[in-house]
């Protein structure tokens, strides 16, 4: 698990299993403020993954339309 791309799903899937288990135990004011954040932070995530998608779509359109010579 090398990669940043790697690194942020398995930090996705960790989180929503954390979102899960808040879900199905609703209780206290805490645990709805939890759910809450957790769901931020898989926004977050969500986003970054994103971004790194569109850098790697920019990088791979600039490099084709370079010459083999440089």
């Amino acid at each position: 698990m090398s990669s940043p791309e790697q690194k942020n799903y398995a930090e996705i899937e960790r989180l929503e299993g954390l979102l899960e288990a808040l879900r199905g135990d609703r209780g206290t004011p805490r645990q709805t403020e939890a759910t809450r954040e957790a769901g931020l932070e898989i926004a977050l995530a969500i986003r970054e993954v994103g971004a790194m998608l569109v850098n790697v779509g920019w990088e791979q359109s600039y490099a084709t339309g370079k010459s083999p010579d440089g």
